[in-house]
């Protein structure tokens, strides 16, 4: 008798569908991208990127309970940055497949990655 397909599964793949969910969304695949770039806290984020402050921050969690960033306090605000070789790897990758995923704040004030468009046309 053979296994049931859920028990074939290897703990890799489940691993690297999980990350492959998380970077799904065009907000946290654009936090990534620019935390790739620069370290930064919340408002630079807002700023740069254009995402709401509360869609923002709901992202932001996602991304820290994942472990794929962390941030650190540094007086009033915190400062994110990433931290998981996978994601950096997964993103280098789709930098070389999309090559507006190297300026996601874009070029002459417009932003390479609109969020309220499909993201790989």
């Amino acid at each position: 008798m053979t296994k049931p397909v859920s028990n074939l599964i290897c703990r890799s793949v489940v691993e690297a569908s999980e990350l492959l969910k998380l970077v799904a969304n065009a907000n946290r695949l654009a936090i990534v991208c620019y935390l790739m770039e620069t370290e930064a806290s919340v408002s630079a984020l807002e700023y740069e990127l254009g995402i709401q402050q509360p869609t923002l921050s709901q992202q932001l969690a996602e991304l820290r309970d994942a472990g794929v960033i962390e941030g650190s306090r540094e007086g009033k605000q915190v400062i994110y940055r990433v931290t998981d070789p996978r994601i950096i790897q997964l993103v280098l990758t789709l930098r070389g497949l999309y090559t507006d995923l190297s300026d996601v704040t874009g070029k002459k004030g417009r932003r390479a990655l609109p969020l309220d468009e499909a993201m790989f046309d």
